[in-house]
């Protein structure tokens, strides 16, 4: 299967921010005029970070925010993990697997953790640069789902 970048992008260097990019350690959005996520790369305190040595254990953090005023409903989320080195070569990933389960007010207002506790190193062989975790999370009520990118960058 081959990998084709994101639309609009030349390459999945340039979709994602690899290489020699800027690390863009946190980014959100929305899934629907209700619901928001933001994903963060983090250190193993669970502390955001924007760099990494080899070795080092990172942590994918994913947190949903409702906006107030949304009508409450069931809520089930689920989320498929891949990785892009800073040459923008894929490594395996993790299935699509439940990551929330619950109502859509219980986040109204303020973000709240998923129930995703992925950790990551990267290896000997993986190049210094920026490198991208990229997330799809869907909401599997409504069928709506995004994607999202953080970046981080290794360092030797």
């Amino acid at each position: 299967m081959a990998l084709a970048a994101p639309a609009g992008a030349e390459t999945l260097v340039d979709a994602y921010g690899l290489g020699t990019h800027a690390p863009r350690p946190e980014v959100w959005t929305k899934i629907d005029d209700t619901l928001s996520v933001r994903a963060q790369i983090r250190d193993a305190e669970g502390r955001p970070v924007d760099h990494a040595r080899r070795g080092a254990v990172l942590r994918l953090g994913l947190d949903a925010f409702v906006q107030p005023g949304a009508a409450d409903r069931p809520l089930a989320l689920s989320c498929a993990i891949s990785f892009y080195d800073a040459d923008g070569r894929a490594a395996p990933g993790s299935d699509t697997v439940p990551c929330y389960a619950g109502r859509l007010a219980a986040g109204t207002g303020r973000f709240r953790p998923l129930d995703l506790d992925f950790r990551f190193r990267n290896t000997a062989g993986d190049p210094a640069g920026t490198a991208a975790v990229v997330v799809r999370v869907t909401d599997t009520g409504t069928g709506e789902g995004i994607t999202l990118a953080p970046t981080y960058r290794l360092e030797d």
